[in-house]
């Protein structure tokens, strides 16, 4: 779900994406270790295959260095491999392949390959209604399991929307159920009590809407026609068939990363007292599954190898509703799926290539490794010729950077308070360079609109260059362009493509615009990025960063909005 805090600003008005759980035991008959031939040595932490045939994949996607562990294979060998350069949490063993996160929602793949699984064997029906599993459950007979797969049944997601599922109102009832779930309080009676109840958020079949409780009621249905535990399941039928000695499902206090900057997590109840998931019940099936990038290596070669699916099987699994598929999102260039706990978070690639078949990207991050800035930073701008700009009557006005724009009716202006808080956005950055760019950043006016047809995000920012600069050199706008991409992950490592950079004219003014394009991993959404740069003088830029979830205008269109 879900990563910089900067782009989550664009989400404001949606919880933050934040699954994990987890009660079985891992695999054995393990076939070959995927990095028996790797060998990392002393203090350096990473891996690269020296053959010339990878030399270009391995630029373009074994280049990540951050808190965790990331690799890159095909179907065939190992590309690239790095560990951060510190230990698991019994304080020895070094941050390997092997160290055990929570995937989160990566887990909903194992959950949509199971139900086809079943299918194969006849025990269920893509066509079946809700109402054939759950006779109470009245809503259901217009609900099929094809929707749930697809994101497409209109029910509320328990809990990142859990006030119309849980039939609650309010920031503290939220918290409370919130706190009841990651805690493992809520009973299976419970959640399907108040399925019954809650009202769709849209008509079957009509649009797609991610919610987790799609694949919790897969889980359910899973165990009722198999007859096992969700976890038991799993692990007979994927974790063991694949090798993944180090995978657990519906499990506890087997995961071996290190939590950090969760103190705030365990006062809510979110997380027990180590800053680990706690609930090993709830949210399976759409979560709760702890892996690690050698096992899941193992699990992309025998998804894609026909050995956990047939044929038919796989192309319903890669059948896209509007971006995305069983337990996958639909990317240019192949398929993956995010996963969001609250201090670790996972990606699971899968591209397609013409020359190796099939070249796989897993990453598992822990979160929350910067520690937050103490108190209140000072004004990044101060010292520098910036006025704050004006919005009324429907225009943004910055008299010094010269910018007039008109905001459409539809936008609300995002709370001062929220684009203060910069000491939350420092939380993300790994990268000196990166909290020297935020630190040095004023955020003057956002705006956002979750109906509009035209784009979703305008915001506009001011950056002194003499702070931002990490050498001390001038900062040009590319400079801050190419940072920001980076930092944002807007990469084709990513899944995103590069539309191009050029030099445009705003309001009379030259600004350099790039422009990025790809789908969002919280919305499945088709969704550009247009960033825009001018050097107003030798200590301030003016940064305009644009976000659309439509496809369907062009930067064009947006730059009308300028006066």
């Amino acid at each position: 779900m879900f990563g910089k805090l900067s782009k989550a600003i664009s989400l404001l008005m949606t919880a933050a994406m934040i699954f994990s759980t987890a009660a079985c035991s891992s695999a054995t008959n393990v076939p070959d270790d995927p990095f028996s031939s790797v060998t990392l040595t002393g203090t350096e932490k990473t891996w690269t295959n020296s053959e010339d045939k990878y030399s270009e994949l391995i630029s373009t996607y074994g280049t990540d260095r951050f808190n965790g562990v990331t690799a890159v294979a095909t179907d065939d060998d190992i590309l690239y491999l790095y560990c951060e350069d510190d230990a698991e949490k019994d304080g020895t063993t070094p941050v390997s392949q092997n160290t055990v996160f929570d995937i989160a929602s990566v887990s909903k793949t194992f959950t949509a390959v199971s139900v086809l699984q079943l299918a194969e064997k006849g025990k269920l029906s893509l066509d079946d209604t809700l109402d054939k599993y759950f006779p109470e459950y009245e809503t259901g007979k217009s609900i099929t399991l094809y929707d749930l797969l697809h994101m497409r049944s209109g029910i509320p997601d328990y809990c990142n929307d859990p006030d119309p599922f849980w039939n609650i109102s309010g920031a503290e009832a939220a918290d409370k159920k919130l706190s009841d779930i990651y805690l493992d309080k809520i009973t299976d009676e419970e959640f399907l009590q108040a399925l019954y109840q809650a009202p769709l958020n849209s008509e079957p079949g009509s649009e797609n809407e991610y919610s987790n409780s799609n694949y919790h009621i897969l889980a359910f249905i899973i165990e009722k026609v198999s007859g096992m535990k969700y976890c038991d399941y799993v692990k007979k039928n994927i974790f063991d068939k694949c090798g993944m000695k180090n995978t657990t499902s519906m499990a506890k206090d087997d995961m071996t990363y290190v939590p950090v900057g969760f103190d705030e997590l365990v006062e809510y109840g979110f997380t027990d007292e180590n800053g680990y998931p706690a609930c090993p019940n709830n949210n399976r099936g759409d979560g709760g599954i702890h892996s690690c990038v050698s096992d899941m290596i193992l699990f992309d070669r025998a998804l894609f190898g026909g050995r956990l699916l047939n044929e038919k099987s796989m192309e319903i699994m890669l059948e896209d509703e509007d971006g995305y598929c069983c337990g996958l999102r639909k990317q240019q260039n192949g398929y993956s799926h995010d996963g969001s706990s609250f201090t670790c978070m996972a990606n699971n690639m899968m591209i397609e290539s013409e020359e190796f078949g099939h070249v796989y990207v897993i990453r598992m991050e822990r979160t929350g490794s910067v520690k937050q800035a103490e108190g209140d930073l000072p004004d990044p701008v101060i010292g520098t010729s910036f006025t704050k700009g004006v919005y009324e009557n429907g225009f943004y006005t910055n008299e010094y950077a010269g910018l007039k724009v008109k905001i459409a009716e539809e936008y609300e202006q995002i709370e001062e308070a929220l684009l203060s808080d910069i000491s939350g956005v420092l939380e993300d950055c790994t990268e000196e360079k990166d909290i020297l760019r935020e630190s040095a950043t004023k955020w003057d006016c956002s705006f956002f609109s979750i109906d509009s047809v035209i784009h979703d995000n305008i915001h506009f920012k001011y950056v002194n260059t003499k702070l931002a600069s990490a050498d001390g050199k001038d900062y040009t706008e590319d400079d801050y362009i190419d940072d920001f991409i980076t930092w944002m992950e807007l990469t084709k490592a990513k899944g995103y493509t590069d539309e191009g950079r050029e030099t445009v004219q705003l309001c009379g003014k030259e600004y350099v615009r790039q422009v990025v394009s790809g789908t969002d991993s919280f919305t499945s959404l088709p969704e550009k990025h247009l960033i825009y740069a001018r050097n107003i003088d030798d200590d301030l830029m003016s940064v305009i960063w644009i976000i659309t979830f439509y496809d369907g205008a062009s930067p064009e269109d947006y730059e009308k909005l300028f006066e």
